[in-house]
């Protein structure tokens, strides 16, 4: 069984690479939030010391940091869903042993 406690411990400290959803076993979504944190990240560190911030490379840092705010807004709307998430990954859980204990004493 997932715990709530771990969950939400993963999401306090690294929700904006997707930790928690990592924990979820909910790959997918985990893998975009990782990309959507870290390669932004990394290219607006990359634009700041290694080019002048003039036309392009301008616009792409605003392009970074408005993916950046992009990635932690979604941790923060992930969280309403967060309790929920556990609960049905539980339930799931106790349904396929339920069947299998079941399906033992036949």
């Amino acid at each position: 069984m997932k715990s709530k406690e771990v969950a939400w411990g993963l999401w306090t400290g690294l929700h904006f690479i997707g930790a928690h959803r990592f924990y979820t076993n909910d790959y997918w979504y985990a893998s975009l939030m990782l990309a959507t944190g870290i390669i932004p990240s990394i290219a607006i560190i990359l634009l700041t010391v290694y080019t002048d911030l003039e036309g392009f490379n301008f616009f792409m840092l605003w392009f970074f940091i408005l993916m950046l705010f992009g990635s932690f807004l979604w941790g923060w709307i992930d969280a309403f869903f967060l309790n929920k998430r556990i609960e049905e990954i539980n339930h799931e859980q106790e349904r396929k042993i339920i069947h299998r204990i079941k399906g033992i004493e036949s």
